[in-house]
């Protein structure tokens, strides 16, 4: 929780923050750990790619940049 990853899909960048579900505003990039992107997040690390199945249909996105709770001490 907390860990923000920038990540690139389709040439766009953008960057999400992990959080609990009551906290998630996709908009707004906070992010659930228990949404499938969230999921799909977890454990990863800069230059992963990763592949997600959604509501909406596959995503494919690349780990570009990664901070955690920890980087931020």
């Amino acid at each position: 929780f907390g860990s923000k990853l920038t990540l690139v899909e389709n040439g766009r960048q953008f960057t999400y923050e992990l959080v609990m579900p009551e906290d998630a505003d996709p908009e707004k990039g906070f992010i659930s750990v228990a949404s499938p992107i969230g999921r799909a997040l977890v454990g990863k690390e800069e230059g992963d790619e990763v592949k997600v199945v959604t509501p909406a249909g596959n995503r494919t996105f690349e780990i570009v940049g990664l901070q955690t709770i920890h980087d931020e001490e």
